[in-house]
Parts: structure tokens; C-alpha cells; sequence
């Protein structure tokens, strides 16, 4: 089903062949993101991923656009810790004018220094944006805090102060270093033959010549005593963030863990949005949810309540993360996570952009190609013992970090950090 091929200078390709759909799932991966900045550009992955887009040696940005969109397209790209991807999804018929646009992109960006300027001010825009926000900005301090003084803790957009000294000569230096074959994975979706994509992937980047695989520091995981980042601000709800250092991306525990998340906070059938929300009405959201990066991970609760209910929020939420350590879940519990689980993983898969960008994802860091079936068998084998194993190993008080955005009294925080004992 899955077909993965290497040029001769190193760039991959990955091809899943979807029959009787209408449309094309295209990426092109660089194997960089913010992790590989160091402090003083913090930021240029994510710059530089905005550039793109505003015009090449042969197209204009409008003709960037139009010639997806024209035809009924839709473009876009983003930045993470470790990976950038730039994607298309069109229909069938126009994979080929697809491939040729963000082929264009990748090689021949012109990174102007006048349209860096103007685009600067949209970048800022989009940081100032995220710092209003409470229940996003949250999330940020939450990295900060998993993992203080690292790349990998820093804001993915940058800072104010960072973007803003940003260069066009410092966008082409980091262009030049990670953008070449080594780094380049192109993932494909749909109907078309693995080695017709292998083809055209030759014409557009075949010449290329490429260099080392790009690198990032190791991550510092350790944890002696609980963290804690509190923010008073004025704000209508308290926004908060429970957090503990779990697993890296390949981990052969990787699934006990998916599993471990569905029970405590993945969906509406969860411990968490029953207790939390259902029984009690303190929060609209509330959610647990994984990170997963090459050599490290998290789990993280995150809850928007009423000020005066954030206290208890907390005592529910530990008393959850107990109960998982100190009781076994009960079967049918257990087997309605797993049937979750395997159930979106299968609807994901269904549209052929999510597909891609899926096995992107899972390619980007590896060279095995990805088996439904297996990860199915993986999810089904995990047992009652499995998953009160992985709690424990977890939800240590030791290991939580807590980050708060809220408007609160003077003996708030110590009230927080007493509560904070998930023993």
C-alpha cells in the first residue's frame, strides 16, 4: 500500500495509492523547525516558511495562489519543532500543476528583502495575536516550562524582539543549510503511480546536490520538584495547563500511552470531561492531549474555567490522575478507548490530505514505512496492567508542571500548589 523510494542524493519519496477519490494529497517536508534555531533567530523556521509564499524566480505571490486556488485548490504550510511542510490538496487532474508549485517554492523563493519587510509586520501581528490569547498562550508558557532555556521551549513564531532583526541574507543562509535533498521528503496522496511521483520528484530536485542531515541539541527532560508559572491578568476565564514529561515519537510504549489519553482526557466519553465537566460543570473545555518529538514528550490537561472554580478543577483533575495509578480500568473502559482510538485513526485516513500529511508526519524521522495493521494489533494489546504501569511512571507530583493565565487574589497560587499532589 505504502511505497517509499530514495534518490541517488538522498531526498525520499512516499507514496500511498488511494483508488476512486477525486482528489490529491501533495507535501513537500524539510527536516527543520525550531528546534535547529539557535536563541538569536528564534523564529526564521517559521519566517521562512511565510516567504515562501511571497513570490519565486517564475511566479508572482498572486500567481502562487491563483494557480491552485484558480483551479479549485487549496495551499498552505506550517511549522513545527522539528518539520515543516508545505501541502496542496487539488483535485487529481492538476497533481502535476501542484508538484510544479511547490517545487517552485522550495527551490527558487526569491526571500526579498522589501517583501520580508512587509511580511515581517504580518508575522509580529500573528505573535502579538497569540499572546492575547489566553488559552493558546498558555501552551507556550507550558514548553517554556518542560523545557526551560532549550530550543524546544521556545515559541515556534519567534519572538517580537527576534523576527524583528530577521535579515534576508539570514532567511537565504538557513534556506541554504537545511533546505537540500538530505532533509526532503515529498509525501503523496491519490492516484497517481509511486513512480511517476518518483519522477517528477528527479526533474524538480534530482540535480540538487545535497549535504549532512540536519541536527537539533538533545533535550533535557530532568525534573527534581513540581514547576509552576503563574500570570495574573485580567481575564472572563482562568486558563490553565497540567503537564508531565512522557514519551519520544518511536518509544515501543508509545500506544500504551495513546490508549492512557483516550481514558483520561481525549474525548467526551473520558474521566476527565465527565468528572471535570459533566458532574460538576467547572469547565466548557477540558482536554488532555500528547506531544510527541524525536527524543522527548508530554502529556498535558488543559482546562478554561470560572476563577473561583480553578481550585477545585485542580482537586478533580489529581484526583483523576490517582485513580488511574491505584485502580485498574475496567475492561469495557479499556475497550472503548481502543475502539476510539483505531476508529479515528481509520477515518483520518479516509481524506487524502490528512493521509498525507499522516504518513509525512511519521516518515519524516523514519525509514520504515508505516503498517495500519500493525499499530492496530499494538493499540488491542494493551492491557488493565499496561495502563496503571503507565500512570505511575507518569504522573509523578515530582515531574508536573502547572502554567496559569487568570485573574486571581493573593493566596491564590499557594492554594494551586497545594492541590497540585498527584502522589
Amino acid at each position: 500500500m505504502y511505497q517509499l523510494s530514495k534518490l541517488n542524493n538522498g531526498a525520499r519519496v512516499l507514496t500511498v495509492n488511494l483508488e476512486n477519490r477525486n482528489s490529491v494529497g501533495m507535501g513537500i517536508w524539510v527536516k527543520v523547525g525550531a528546534r535547529f534555531e539557535p536563541k538569536r533567530i528564534s523564529g526564521i523556521s517559521h519566517c521562512l516558511e511565510h516567504m515562501l509564499f511571497k513570490g519565486t524566480k517564475h511566479r508572482s505571490t498572486q500567481k502562487i495562489k491563483a494557480d491552485v486556488e484558480g483551479v479549485g485548490g487549496m495551499l498552505n504550510a506550517f511549522t513545527g519543532e522539528e518539520s515543516t511542510c508545505y501541502f496542496i490538496k487539488i483535485m487529481k487532474d492538476h497533481a502535476n500543476r501542484a508538484f510544479d508549485v511547490l517545487a517552485d517554492m522550495v527551490n527558487t523563493a526569491l526571500l526579498d528583502a522589501k517583501e520580508l519587510n512587509k511580511e515581517r509586520t504580518v508575522i509580529l501581528e500573528e505573535i502579538k495575536m497569540y499572546l492575547d490569547l489566553p488559552s493558546h498562550h498558555v501552551h507556550e508558557l507550558m514548553s517554556e516550562l518542560l523545557w526551560p532555556d532549550q530550543s524546544l521551549g521556545r515559541p515556534i513564531a519567534g519572538t517580537v524582539e527576534t523576527v524583528s532583526r530577521l535579515t534576508s541574507a539570514e532567511l537565504k543562509a538557513f534556506r541554504d543549510k537545511y533546505y537540500h535533498p538530505r532533509n526532503l521528503l515529498v509525501s503523496f496522496s491519490g492516484e497517481m503511480p509511486h513512480d511517476e511521483v518518483c519522477a517528477r520528484t528527479e526533474e524538480y530536485f534530482g540535480e540538487r546536490k545535497s549535504k549532512e542531515s540536519s541536527k537539533f541539541e538533545p533535550s533535557k527532560s530532568v525534573q527534581k520538584k513540581p514547576r509552576f508559572h503563574f500570570i495574573n491578568k485580567k481575564t472572563e476565564q482562568m486558563h490553565f495547563v497540567t503537564a508531565f514529561h512522557a514519551l519520544p515519537r518511536n518509544d515501543p510504549d508509545r500506544y500504551k500511552l495513546a490508549v492512557l489519553n483516550v481514558i483520561l482526557g481525549a474525548n467526551m466519553s473520558s474521566r476527565l470531561f465527565e468528572e471535570v465537566r459533566e458532574k460538576r460543570g467547572l469547565a466548557y473545555e477540558i482536554r488532555s492531549g500528547l506531544s510527541f518529538y524525536e527524543d522527548a514528550g508530554a502529556i498535558s490537561i488543559s482546562a478554561g474555567v470560572e476563577p473561583k472554580k480553578a481550585v477545585l478543577a485542580t482537586r478533580v483533575i489529581m484526583r483523576e490522575l490517582k485513580k488511574l495509578k491505584s485502580r485498574f480500568v475496567l475492561k469495557g473502559e479499556l475497550q472503548r478507548a481502543k475502539d476510539y482510538f483505531v476508529g479515528n485513526f481509520f477515518l483520518g485516513l479516509e481524506d487524502t490530505l490528512d493521509h498525507m500529511l499522516w504518513i509525512g508526519d511519521r516518515m519524516i524521522y523514519r525509514d520504515d514505512l508505516p503498517n495500519q495493521d500493525e499499530i492496530c494489533r499494538k493499540i488491542q494489546s494493551v492491557t488493565e496492567q499496561d495502563v496503571r504501569d503507565m500512570a505511575e511512571k507518569i504522573f509523578k507530583t515530582q515531574n508536573l508542571n502547572f502554567t496559569l493565565i487568570g485573574s486571581y487574589g493573593s493566596q491564590f497560587e499557594k492554594q494551586i500548589e497545594r492541590e497540585c499532589d498527584c502522589g
